[in-house]
């Protein structure tokens, strides 16, 4: 083990992408710094209420519909005007997957999207699925993103992948290295696991129809919305991959064997932020799990540790919209910032996972943003919300719960069960 150490640390800057930096600092426990967020309920484009009048009602009327536009025009760029999918197929691959657990499905299918009345549609892409066995009644599934393609985050050897293709993770000594830095379950995610505990998991590959990539990324951006005129807020990847949820659960939705109340989206890392903007954007999202989400996810963007707008929009121009871009050194004259993001999922549950190293994500940012948001959460429900002003405790109760563990940026052991006690104590 010494020796495989010694050789992470030594091909570790090569390991490292962009999206994440170590260094030796270590995230703080509770709230430092400047004061969290604004008022939430100080909004641009919102008259002032009376303290008295700020209601969910108030919330859902007045202030999410400017939010929503705000976030597009800002951060994301411009969702669809419509949207729909058609199934091509849905294929059975093994009625005995994991150890005769789950039934393992693969569903093909095609979306589209509309912008000021032009309609373009995606190039086929696949959803797999594990499902329990002996089914008795509805079970909530969790909706995977990875940058991993399906064939590897769902560990089946039965799993379709296309014509010509490699394994993602290379084999032998890099293989054990990346997963040393990155964590077991970085890549693969532990689908026995999932199914033991009476959920299903789906995963999907979003590069299958928005590539992470800057150029071939840009490129299927702009097919995509031929009817949006306006480059600087065009949609990015984070917006489609965002997208991509809420289509997955258009294929999901009548399917008797899915709770209509259960569909949990997750992702780690950029798919973190996608993951908590189809959340935002998609009533039908029950709960989000979303992993060390960092810039342009949960942390603030004003005031923040880690990375900054610059350096994200410079490292990868596909996720965001210009608009965003154009922000880089002047976070603070945005109209909005992540905590308004976050709000826009209540009342529903969400989960922030963090880690003690991964400055770089800015946990502390996050944990300011939920301090921010946590008032939405009261609007709906006085016992609602955070029920943690710090790191120090973990509450998967909680409807916003908050996880942070030792180590850095990465999917590792000690993260599936918290994001499992966080789903037993919100749809057991």
């Amino acid at each position: 083990m010494r020796l495989m150490q010694f050789i992470a640390v030594l091909l570790m800057p090569a390991a490292l992408a962009g999206c994440v930096r170590l260094t030796i600092a270590w995230a703080d426990l509770e709230p430092s710094g400047p004061p969290a967020t604004p008022d939430i309920w100080e909004l641009e484009g919102v008259g002032v209420a009376e303290a008295s009048s700020l209601t969910a009602s108030l919330w859902e009327n007045a202030y999410a519909p400017v939010i929503r536009r705000q976030l597009q025009e800002h951060v994301y760029g411009y969702l669809p005007d419509a949207s729909s999918i058609s199934v091509k197929s849905r294929t059975v691959v093994d009625e005995n997957a994991y150890g005769g657990r789950g039934q393992l499905e693969e569903i093909v299918l095609t979306a589209t999207a509309t912008f000021e009345g032009r309609t373009v549609e995606t190039p086929p892409f696949m959803i797999n699925l594990a499902v329990p066995k002996d089914l008795t009644g509805s079970v909530p599934i969790i909706i995977s993103e990875s940058f991993t393609p399906r064939w590897v985050a769902m560990g089946h050897e039965g799993v379709s992948k296309p014509e010509g293709s490699e394994d993602f993770m290379p084999s032998g000594i890099i293989r054990s290295v990346l997963l040393f830095v990155f964590g077991r379950y970085v890549g693969t995610s532990p689908v026995a696991d999932i199914l033991d505990r009476g959920y299903a998991f789906a995963a999907m590959y979003p590069g299958e129809y928005v590539p992470d990539e800057a150029e071939g990324g840009l490129a299927a951006l702009r097919s995509l919305s031929e009817g949006h005129a306006e480059d600087r807020t065009r949609w990015g990847a984070i917006a489609a991959w965002a997208w991509g949820f809420s289509r997955a659960i258009d294929a999901l939705e009548e399917d008797p064997r899915f709770d209509k109340d259960g569909f949990v989206t997750y992702g780690h890392s950029r798919y973190g932020k996608s993951a908590l903007l189809a959340a935002a954007f998609d009533d039908r999202v029950a709960a989000a799990i979303s992993h060390q989400s960092g810039t342009g996810g949960a942390s603030l963007n004003k005031r923040k540790k880690g990375e900054s707008v610059k350096e994200i929009t410079d490292a990868y121009p596909h996720w965001f919209s210009e608009q965003y871009a154009a922000y880089a050194g002047r976070e603070d004259d945005m109209p909005i910032d992540q905590h308004h993001l976050l709000a826009l999922a209540a009342p529903r549950p969400i989960f922030l996972g963090n880690a003690r190293r991964d400055v770089w994500s800015d946990p502390n940012g996050a944990l300011k943003a939920a301090i921010g948001a946590d008032p939405i959460w009261k609007s709906y429900d006085a016992q609602s919300g955070l029920q943690q002003d710090s790191y120090r405790s973990f509450v998967p109760e909680a409807v916003v719960s908050l996880w942070m563990r030792p180590g850095t940026h990465g999917v590792v052991e000690e993260d599936w069960p918290a994001f499992l006690q966080f789903m037993d104590a919100h749809f057991q």
